[in-house]
């Protein structure tokens, strides 16, 4: 990781399996007579279920696709959980804070809980950098010694950086499909933004860990369509 630039880290998973136990202890402690908690308390369970079964699938199916396209493994592979947290899960973990704020009674603090409903925030964070490192580490993939070329360069990084195109490699990451997110629904243009921007988080990953040399080496395998498949001809390099 990076000297300077770090996170403390986070157990998301060990913190979502604590609140799953809180939750489904105080949903059975409730009587019948309260409703509107217990309709609450079981939302909650359902929705906090459904992030720990795709954190299970991020870690069993999309880490191993990422380190094995790459050729190395991720040292800090939990921050690819951490980037599949997408802003609409932020209302779940300032509801819960918010109702156990008097009573103390959550298994997480406050401080825990505003960190979890951060997560999203971290993603757009690990996405900008993973932007803003791709444009200068794709320059060996796109730069040729003829000075003639030089005025293409911003074209050709555009086309390594179009969300069309790195919508084809999170698509063979299973990075949109595992993104961690309630009712989202969205048009082509915007969920090939959306993947695009999980594409550049898992950059800002590399980076983190790398720098501009693993960005670098991993952009080629967002060279553009033309041809033959050069996702294909990177991998059997």
């Amino acid at each position: 990781m990076h000297r300077t630039l770090a996170w403390e880290p986070i157990d998301i998973g060990g913190r979502i399996l604590s609140l799953q136990q809180g939750i489904a202890r105080y949903l059975s402690s409730l009587p019948e007579n309260r409703s509107h908690d217990r309709g609450k308390a079981a939302r909650w369970l359902s929705m906090l279920d459904y992030i720990a079964s795709s954190i299970a699938a991020v870690r069993s199916a999309v880490i191993p696709a990422i380190e094995a396209d790459i050729g190395y493994p991720l040292t800090h592979n939990d921050l690819v959980v951490l980037a599949m947290f997408q802003p609409s899960t932020r209302n779940l973990f300032a509801e819960i804070e918010v109702h156990f704020r008097e009573t103390g009674e959550c298994t997480l603090t406050t401080e825990e809980l505003e960190q979890m409903a951060g997560l999203s925030d971290a993603a757009a964070t690990l996405a900008w950098i993973g932007d803003a490192a791709l444009k200068i580490g794709v320059l060996p993939e796109i730069w040729s010694q003829d000075i003639r070329k030089a005025g293409s360069l911003t074209k050709e990084r555009q086309r390594y950086e179009s969300n069309a195109n790195m919508a084809r490699l999170s698509d063979r990451w299973g990075l949109y499909h595992h993104c961690i997110r309630f009712g989202d629904e969205e048009s082509e243009a915007d969920r090939d933004h959306l993947k695009g921007t999980l594409v550049e988080s898992v950059l800002g990953i590399i980076f983190l860990e790398g720098g501009l040399k693993r960005v670098g080496e991993a952009a080629r395998l967002l060279r553009p369509r033309g041809g033959p498949d050069r996702i294909s001809e990177h991998l059997s390099e």
